[in-house]
C-alpha cells in the first residue's frame, strides 16, 4: 500500500485571512435613483476577467483582464476590511423610489457573503465603502466603464 497523505488543513468558515491561493470573485451592482441607472461590475479569478455593464439587459458589456497588482489590491482590501463580518442589509431610514440600491457579493474559496445598502443607509461600515472605492478605482484606471 502507498503512503497516506496528511489531511489538508481546513479553513474555518468566514476565514478571509489568506486569499492568495483561493478562488476570488465579486459582483457589485448599483441600480435605481432618479435617472434609473444601472451598473454591474464583476470579477472571477478563474477567468481573470473584470466585466462591467451599464445596461440591465446585459447588452452593453465591457470585459478586460486586470493587472496582477489590481487583483492583489482588491484581495488585500477584502482581507483588511473583514467584509465577511458585515451585516447582510443596511436599510435606509425610510423607503424612497429615488434611492440608489447597491449590492456587493464576494466569494473567497467556499465562503460567500452579500450585503446591500442604499445611498440613504445609516451606519454603513467604512469597510464596505473602502472595497467599493477600490473596485471603482480599478475599473476607472483600466477604462472598463
Amino acid at each position: 500500500m502507498g503512503q497516506q497523505q496528511p489531511p489538508q488543513e481546513r479553513n474555518e468558515k468566514g476565514n478571509d485571512r489568506d486569499l492568495s491561493n483561493k478562488e476570488f470573485s465579486f459582483k457589485y451592482t448599483e441600480s435605481g435613483g432618479i435617472t434609473n441607472r444601472y451598473l454591474l461590475i464583476s470579477y472571477n479569478s478563474k477567468t481573470n476577467i473584470i466585466t462591467s455593464s451599464t445596461d440591465v439587459s446585459g447588452s452593453n458589456i465591457t470585459q478586460k483582464q486586470p493587472s496582477e497588482s489590481d487583483e492583489q489590491e482588491l484581495k488585500e482590501v477584502v482581507r483588511e476590511t473583514q467584509f465577511f463580518k458585515t451585516r447582510t442589509d443596511y436599510p435606509p431610514e425610510k423607503e424612497d423610489d429615488n434611492l440608489v440600491a447597491y449590492t456587493l457579493t464576494i466569494t473567497v474559496g467556499d465562503n460567500t457573503h452579500t450585503t446591500g445598502w442604499t445611498d440613504a443607509s445609516k451606519d454603513m461600515p467604512e469597510s464596505i465603502i473602502k472595497i467599493v472605492n477600490g473596485i471603482k478605482r480599478i475599473i476607472s484606471k483600466e477604462k472598463i466603464v
